[in-house]
């Protein structure tokens, strides 16, 4: 996928100002889009390969994440940093609502 092809996807999913997101689409876009961009290992059958390696640490996940990031093209990774920080920026976003929510009621829309 090209960065202008994933461009054009941003904003047919959710807008011109990403006004149309909630957490399950951005979750589930964001998961669609990496396994376009670099597919999860799989058998010859075409099921998905756990790897039971699990990593100590959030630190030990950016790694690998980054790293892998370097072998997806120039796109590929743009693509890939792109996804990060937006699906960040969303549960943060999330957790910042909750939090408001506690101090001030249900009354957040």
């Amino acid at each position: 996928m090209s960065w202008e092809q994933f461009g054009r996807l941003v904003m047919e999913t959710f807008g011109p100002g990403l006004e149309r997101t909630n957490y399950g689409s951005v979750h589930s876009f964001c998961a669609e889009v990496r396994e376009t961009v670099a597919p999860s290992p799989r058998d010859i059958d075409g099921a998905l390969l756990l790897v039971d390696e699990p990593a100590a640490g959030f630190d030990e996940v950016m790694r690998a994440f980054l790293e892998s990031s370097l072998h997806t093209g120039a796109d590929g990774a743009a693509i890939q940093l792109w996804l990060h920080a937006f699906e960040t920026w969303y549960s943060e976003r999330e957790d910042d609502e909750d939090r408001f929510r506690g101090l001030i009621g249900d009354d957040l829309g």
